[in-house]
């Protein structure tokens, strides 16, 4: 099972990232994930629509105190936002590879296996 970054929800959803790209894969996200993609008032219907059926397929992973706490050590060890933070905290406790674009906001968390799939989708090998 993998773990998306909002960003790769997002790029599912607008076409950048294709949907077979993760088709091999049990796909799951925190509930802090689907509040920043779906937050948004001025998101076009159809992306909407494709956001909605992703999560939908998509395990969500609760927020338990044991993420809670991790996340909160992650945040002081460097500055972080909140959602970053959360993500990867559930990442780290369920032991799940992060999918994400802005694989340079997690680089400081040496316990933490990051692969952006568009440099994959792009042929780069990074």
């Amino acid at each position: 099972m993998i773990i998306l970054d909002t960003n790769i929800f997002i790029y599912l959803a607008n076409g950048i990232l294709d949907r077979n790209s993760i088709a091999v894969n049990d796909v799951s996200h925190a509930g802090i994930t689907k509040v920043e993609a779906l937050g948004f008032s001025s998101i076009p219907v159809n992306e909407l629509l494709l956001l909605e059926a992703l999560f939908g397929e998509s395990y969500s992973l609760p927020l338990t105190d044991s993420i809670i706490d991790r996340a909160i050590r992650l945040r002081q060890a460097k500055s972080m936002s909140l959602g970053d933070s959360i993500i990867a905290a559930t990442a780290l406790e369920h032991g799940l590879v992060l999918w994400t674009a802005n694989a340079k906001d997690f680089a400081h968390i040496q316990e933490l296996e990051v692969f952006n799939p568009l440099d994959q989708q792009m042929g780069n090998n990074a």
